[in-house]
């Protein structure tokens, strides 16, 4: 909910530090299907009309230490096509999970970042064979 004075403030995108900044920007473009541009210290992931969030990338000095304490989580409608998607650019399958029918993957992207790609439910109609 927006207030009067704009003090909510709303997600735009999620930055993630990275050391290869190239490298990394087209793991993620390629990944997610998206055009890219790299900007000195900033990778810039466009931002599709179907989606409300996109993904930015800052070269950082310092290499990730211990686990992220925020990752990202996608949805895919073929989870076996993702993983073979993900391993194809660099990415490696870090663990299987599942909670109350959900099921998931995760992953870490070239640099040890680690996010999530959820098989997406199968609608009614999809279901039926319709």
């Amino acid at each position: 909910m927006d207030t009067p004075d704009g003090s909510v403030p709303i997600i735009i995108a999620a930055t993630i530090d990275c050391n290869d900044l190239e490298g990394m920007t087209a793991f993620w473009a390629n990944l997610l299907g998206v055009e890219s541009e790299v900007h000195e210290h900033f990778g810039f992931l466009a931002h599709p009309e179907s989606r409300r969030v996109t993904l930015w990338l800052q070269k950082v000095p310092e290499p990730r230490v211990g686990k992220n304490r925020v990752h990202l989580d996608f949805a895919a409608g073929d989870l076996d096509a993702a993983v073979e998607r993900v391993l194809s650019l660099g990415g490696s399958v870090v663990g299987d999970q599942s909670w109350q029918g959900f099921e998931w993957k995760t992953f870490a992207d070239p640099e040890g970042n680690l996010f999530d790609i959820m098989q997406a439910p199968q609608s009614d109609q999809n279901k039926d064979g319709e």
